[in-house]
């Protein structure tokens, strides 16, 4: 009897640790990557349309940007795994932002990590969409949905604008704590009435006293071409 408890005992431990049924069989896509505190959006454009994640039985995961990196996946325990055997294609991109992006993400989040544990958890957002966020040994995020997120609506949410209504200042927070930003403010006509070029703080402060009390549309460009914009009130 003790032999057979201990077979069970065996059984089950193994099981635990096998692949989870909820990685196998969904296209995951990148949605956020963050490195250091820093946050990273993912390519959109015609070289890259989207990040990629898949895991595979068994026990294999594969990611691209524009190189693909496949590798045998150990489950350490429950949520945790380690990566080995890895391997790429060497596929290089042609645009830069995206070579940028792909060191970041294949070089720095896993493959500097192919010795440590991963975590992750899945959880179902307000929309019944599947989120998967992986936590690497240095406490940097990827997250991932089971849908495509555009980059635009992902960029838009990175950035916030208050008070709105504003009176004088109108301050603008963001989550990204480097780079630079272009900032237009146009009228509801569309008439571009200033333009201001800055280095990305937590919050920074945007001049508004000189115009009329109406509707305005401040537009925000990084330094790679996203934008996004946001609609304000000047009182």
């Amino acid at each position: 009897m003790k032999a057979i408890f201990y077979i069970v005992m065996f059984q089950i431990g193994a099981l635990s640790f096998a692949q989870d049924p909820q990685l196998v069989g969904v296209d995951w896509y990148l949605h956020n990557l963050s490195i250091g505190g820093n946050n990273y959006i993912p390519p959109s454009n015609d070289e890259v349309n989207f990040v990629s994640l898949n895991f595979f039985e068994p026990d294999q995961m594969e990611t691209m940007v524009c190189d693909v990196l496949s590798a045998d996946v150990n489950f350490t325990g429950l949520d945790q795994f380690n990566l080995f055997n890895a391997g790429s294609t060497f596929d290089d991109c042609q645009i830069q932002a995206n070579t940028d992006f792909e060191i970041l993400y294949l070089d720095n989040f896993f493959e500097a990590h192919l010795n440590d544990d991963f975590n992750y958890f899945i959880e179902i957002d307000g929309n019944d969409d599947k989120i998967l966020t992986i936590t690497n040994s240095s406490n940097d995020q990827a997250i991932y949905g089971d849908h495509i997120l555009s980059s635009q609506d992902f960029y838009s949410s990175q950035f916030a604008i208050i008070p709105n209504p504003a009176k004088n200042e109108l301050f603008l927070t963001s989550k990204y704590t480097s780079g630079t930003l272009t900032l237009k403010i146009f009228n509801i006509e569309g008439k571009l009435l200033s333009t201001q070029t800055l280095e990305v703080a937590n919050k920074t402060s945007i001049d508004v006293s000189q115009l009329m009390s109406g509707i305005y549309f401040l537009n925000i460009e990084d330094e790679n071409g996203n934008s996004t914009i946001k609609k304000f009130i000047k009182q």
